[in-house]
């Protein structure tokens, strides 16, 4: 039986507490305590309903009549988690931003392992990048195109940063995150015989005129120098997007979003 959460209130800026959970804007602390913050009414609300583990949640103590947010505060407590009224100094300090939204959640992190059984997919495998935003606006369009599996491999940006965690929109609740190395992947991936198809700025063809044939995983890499050798030579097929001024190449988010959505045309739902 869940114990029922407690519900206080803090003002000041050097509380324990909030000392604790403002040091989860640093990796470090976020590896160290498997904890995250994520900030907004809605994006809380859809954690919950996705069953994450909370532990605290704050909310600004001048929105005591607002019904959505009381509602989410007794969710909350049912579920165990401690429910902190702040000021707006406290949530301004914790979110690192001058306008913050007036509702934050002390999550539990949730990381996933590669599918021993792997169906007709769609999955994304990302290889060292290390822009937050670019992951998160990732995880948001793998949660668009329907798909629900994002691999990391190697050392790849935190996707519990609180970049990550805004860009993606709540896409960080509903899409599984898995890390892996190089070397289990291409095991995993070669034993469930998904098609593999790599982004490169050479020896590929245009991202129309690609077998999109599922399952199929999209590799794509580092936002300065794309994929590895390693990588690229483990690929079925690689694709490219037709670059028609001056600049060489896309944003890693948005060539995502654009190869997704082709793969969309082709294996309609």
């Amino acid at each position: 039986m869940v114990e029922i959460g407690r519900r206080y209130e803090i003002s000041s800026l050097t509380n324990e507490k909030v000392k604790f959970i403002n040091s989860l804007s640093q990796r470090k602390y976020r590896r160290e305590t498997n904890l995250f913050v994520a900030e907004g009414v809605r994006i809380c609300k859809e954690a919950l309903e996705n069953s994450w583990e909370i532990k605290y949640l704050l909310f600004d103590k001048s929105n005591k009549q607002n019904l959505i947010i009381e509602n989410l505060i007794n969710q909350a407590m049912s579920l165990g988690s401690d429910v902190v009224g702040v000021t707006s100094d406290i949530l301004t300090k914790i979110s690192h931003k001058e306008n913050p939204q007036n509702v934050l959640g002390v999550f539990a992190q949730r990381w996933s392992k590669l599918p021993k059984v792997v169906n007709a997919e769609t999955f994304v495998a990302l290889e060292c990048i290390r822009d937050p935003g670019n992951l998160g606006t990732i995880l948001r369009t793998i949660d668009g195109v329907g798909a629900t599996n994002c691999i990391l491999l190697n050392e790849c940006t935190d996707p519990f940063s609180y970049e990550a965690v805004r860009a993606s929109m709540g896409a960080i609740f509903s899409v599984k995150v898995i890390a892996s190395t190089n070397e289990k992947f291409f095991e995993w991936k070669k034993k469930n015989k998904i098609n593999s198809i790599g982004t490169s700025l050479s020896n590929a063809v245009n991202y129309t005129k690609t077998d999109w044939k599922l399952p199929f995983v999209l590799l794509m890499g580092n936002e300065q120098n794309g994929l590895s050798d390693k990588v690229l030579n483990q690929c079925d097929q690689l694709i490219k997007m037709p670059m028609l001024g001056k600049s060489d190449s896309l944003n890693l988010a948005v060539s995502a979003g654009i190869a997704l959505y082709e793969s969309i045309r082709k294996n309609p739902k």
